[in-house]
């Protein structure tokens, strides 16, 4: 196991946390690479945080086609989980209905490897096996003691008890639009809370979440600045802001307990 995780856990924020983080990725990025996958790094937490969000595995095809193409972004700055206007409604929520007070959150994926979706869909439960001893060094390092550790959709769940996770675990739905209907499932009972919020919700809203989340994480301003063109043209639709609500309704009971 990683040396000293707990001491680490508490320290203040500070090159000592942020290099042992570095250390734990060299080991993602060795994993990867015996899968034959592509590193794709998350953004670096500044000190351990109250909230990890645990998604599934980055996806190629998008923001990338191929792995000569993912090397030279991720070079480049992009990291995981700042392409797509669900990325940054998961941003956009993490902070502003799961955090309170100064709080913070991490979020990372279960394996780290990018690949596409086909493949993702194969063999997963093996795959998370040989990833779980380093996502628990991740959450040991990261994670506050008694920070809830918060699954992204009902696989990343399933395998996390499987495998005999003992932090807290909560759930909350996947961001994907595969999973539209678990959306429509979970404004059931609340359709006029969520028509009374629906109207309140912009793209702009998702902007400013996603400006402040590169500031903070030093994203570099050309590319920066290209994420937040991108997004700025993206369509709030009805699904979305179901996604969105989704989450304030999940965030806001996980923060109330």
């Amino acid at each position: 196991m990683f040396p000293n995780l707990q001491a680490l856990a508490c320290e203040d924020a500070g090159v000592g946390f942020v290099e042992s983080f570095r250390e734990v990725e060299q080991r993602f990025r060795k994993l990867a690479g015996q899968d034959g996958d592509i590193y794709l790094p998350n953004f670096t937490p500044h000190a351990p945080v109250d909230y990890m969000l645990v998604g599934m595995e980055p996806s190629l095809g998008r923001w990338a086609r191929s792995a000569d193409e993912a090397k030279a972004q991720v070079a480049a700055g992009f990291r995981n989980f700042m392409w797509s206007p669900e990325d940054f409604i998961l941003h956009l929520c993490a902070r502003r209905y799961l955090c309170e007070g100064g709080q913070t959150y991490h979020v990372t994926d279960v394996s780290k490897g990018a690949m596409l979706v086909e493949r993702a869909n194969t063999k997963r439960g093996a795959r998370y096996a040989r990833w779980y001893e380093l996502l628990v060094q991740e959450i040991e390092l990261i994670a506050k003691p008694g920070a809830r550790v918060i699954a992204i959709g009902r696989a990343v769940e399933t395998n996390l008890r499987a495998l005999g996770l003992s932090r807290p675990l909560a759930r909350v739905i996947h961001y994907s639009g595969q999973a539209s209907r678990a959306r429509k499932a979970a404004i059931k009972g609340l359709e006029e809370e969520f028509r009374t919020f629906a109207a309140t919700l912009g793209v702009d809203d998702i902007v400013a979440a996603a400006a402040a989340t590169l500031h903070e994480h030093s994203v570099p301003e050309t590319l920066a600045a290209s994420t937040l063109a991108r997004l700025s043209c993206a369509k709030v639709t009805e699904s979305r802001k179901m996604l969105v609500f989704a989450y304030k309704v999940a965030f806001e009971a996980i923060r109330s307990t």
